[in-house]
């Protein structure tokens, strides 16, 4: 098994609905990502021969995904986000508020990634996605039962 293993990092905010604790407030992380795309055989022939992959296909699918969350309040597209982010537009400037179908979770989060890389067309095999530091998610669709 071959495995390339790319990161990015990306700063974005976020509110979980109806949580009660210490994060129940928006705040922030200083996320990175990292993916990993493998195969068992190495392409035989053409551009890619002797490759998994090319690493610029796979740099350029995770500058899309930093774009798509760098910077932003992720909020969940529910009664409760919607609420917040009419709050906060209300207050002063405006927030670049991105609405997601779940609650923004480093768990749903690293999910979400994953699939968006893999739609991307990029044969990734695990996302790990680091909250802080210390605390991440790893994310794969293989079964470890």
């Amino acid at each position: 098994m071959f495995t390339l293993k790319n990161e990015i990092q990306f700063d974005t905010a976020h509110y979980l609905s109806g949580y009660n604790g210490k994060c129940s407030n928006i705040h922030g992380h200083r996320y990175r990502l990292v993916a990993k795309v493998s195969k068992e055989e190495l392409h035989q022939e053409g551009q890619l021969r002797g490759m998994v992959d090319d690493f610029s296909n796979i740099k350029d699918v995770l500058k899309k995904i930093h774009d798509h969350f760098d910077h932003k309040l992720v909020l969940e597209d529910n009664e409760e986000g919607r609420e917040v982010a009419k709050k906060i537009q209300e207050a002063g400037p405006v927030f670049d508020i991105l609405f997601v179908p779940y609650r923004p979770t480093a768990e749903e989060m690293a999910r979400d990634i994953y699939r968006q890389i893999k739609n991307m067309g990029i044969p990734v095999t695990e996302v790990e996605l680091y909250e802080t530091p210390t605390n991440s998610c790893i994310y794969t669709e293989e079964s470890h039962v």
